[in-house]
């Protein structure tokens, strides 16, 4: 939440219409239910999609660490107890369960993962260096994903901001574009980075700003040392989770 709080006020000082949300509202965080809260409250209707952690939260966290899986499961637990009023526990516990994987707007997607798997698959740097992840071939899966891809298509999961460009398979980090992306006629995959936990070596929170014709990446720093404690004051979370923040990793 102090993440969160912290880019919401940096984006009430910027002239945005609307504000999406690309998954994973909850996983690692210590206070799940109070994110479910405020996205619920300040995305617009329809512009928030599940990510992996969101779903392992409401259903069985198969194929997670066993740090993720604790988390998730007591992430489940917060969610179903009685601490808010009934309706207000439901509604925010179906409106998790119920949310999309990927939505359209015109030639824009937006995906938690990736265009051919939402929730799950990783398109990482690596890839575009011929590099494999899970075993799988990096050429293939950058083809068969930009294949789904109209123009543009927004997504998060790896937690680490960039673009990668269609025609050339090339990664293009934020540093490099100076923290700004002038769309072109090439196909595009760019990650928006994580508010609540980056991992490219930055801890500040990691949002962008797209107005069509450009994506702006935006750093905010926050109380990292608050949201570890909070995290370490639950045993299920695990100091990992905590000390990771400092560094951004």
């Amino acid at each position: 939440m102090p993440a969160l709080n912290a880019v919401l006020a940096d984006i009430d000082q910027q002239r945005v219409d609307a504000i999406y949300c690309l998954g994973d509202v909850v996983g690692y965080g210590p206070e799940p239910v109070e994110a479910m809260r405020k996205v619920l409250d300040v995305c617009d209707e329809g512009k928030v999609i599940a990510g992996n952690h969101d779903h392992a939260a409401i259903h069985e966290p198969i194929g997670f660490n066993a740090e993720a899986r604790a988390a998730a499961l007591w992430t489940n637990q917060k969610i179903r107890a009685n601490v808010f009023s009934w309706f207000g526990k439901r509604k925010r516990y179906n409106w998790l369960r119920d949310l999309p994987t990927s939505f359209t707007e015109g030639n824009n997607l937006y995906v938690h993962a990736s265009p051919r798997n939402p929730l799950e698959e990783y398109i990482l740097e690596e890839h575009t260096l011929g590099r494999t992840f899970l075993g799988e071939d990096p050429k293939q899966l950058l083809d068969e994903n930009f294949e789904l891809v109209k123009h543009t298509c927004f997504i998060g999961h790896t937690h680490r901001p960039g673009v990668v460009t269609g025609n050339d398979m090339q990664w293009h980090s934020i540093k490099s574009l100076e923290y700004r992306w002038s769309v072109d006629p090439r196909k595009t995959i760019i990650n928006v980075g994580s508010v609540g936990q980056p991992r490219d070596g930055d801890p500040r929170s990691c949002y962008v700003i797209y107005d069509g014709e450009s994506v702006e990446w935006r750093r905010v720093t926050y109380d990292v040392e608050k949201t570890r404690k909070m995290i370490l004051d639950v045993p299920q979370l695990g100091q990992h989770l905590g000390d990771r923040l400092l560094v951004g990793r």
